[in-house]
């Protein structure tokens, strides 16, 4: 008895309740801290999104041409994507890619449905679903492409695109082979701010 009567106990005294707060909020940031340690960290795409834009050229074969009427067309192109810019991996600076797509449309208008499969420069790739319009504005046919990035690299982020088929309407859409082919800028964007 004579042990414990020197002994203050821990509520009475003025350093009494400031220790007893210290060590309560010492034992609730140590819980927090293993609680956080326990949730393993976000991986690939999910993580983080952001944004990936590329710019480059496309080139387009037509099967058969397009015309000035309507009809079903198979389409297949390649992209070499020379300047990429990604928020979320910033490993990826070029890229290619493929894609292919059928349809029912003309030089001037019409949808397309199909996919795209795009090799970054790191190794990684991307398999995007896409349906493609095309209008006209102004002198020069678009296409404006939106889907979403089904398998590999940004899975599950939506991407958008636009591809300058001309400046001006060939004279190939007025003949019944049609437009065989086409080149022209492609911009693409992954994700979104």
């Amino acid at each position: 008895m004579s042990v414990l009567k020197g002994v203050t106990p821990v509520g009475s005294g003025s350093r009494g309740p400031r220790f007893a707060r210290m060590a309560i909020g010492g034992l609730a940031l140590l819980i927090a801290l293993s609680a956080a340690m326990l949730v393993p960290p976000a991986t690939g795409a999910r993580a983080a999104i952001g944004i990936t834009k590329c710019t480059g050229s496309q080139t387009v074969t037509y099967t058969p041409g397009l015309t000035d009427q309507p009809r079903e067309v198979t389409v297949s192109g390649q992209a070499p994507l020379l300047e990429c810019v990604s928020s979320s991996d910033p490993t990826i600076v070029q890229a290619t890619s493929a894609f292919s797509a059928t349809g029912t449309f003309s030089c001037t208008s019409g949808t397309r449905v199909g996919s795209r499969r795009i090799t970054w420069n790191n190794g990684d790739t991307s398999t995007l679903s896409s349906t493609s319009t095309v209008s006209v504005n102004g002198a020069a046919s678009l296409v404006l492409i939106k889907g979403v990035v089904v398998d590999g690299e940004f899975k599950g982020a939506q991407w958008t695109g636009t591809f300058a088929m001309f400046s001006t309407k060939p004279l190939a859409c007025l003949t019944t082979q049609g437009l065989a082919g086409v080149s022209g800028p492609l911009t693409l964007s992954i994700g979104s701010l």
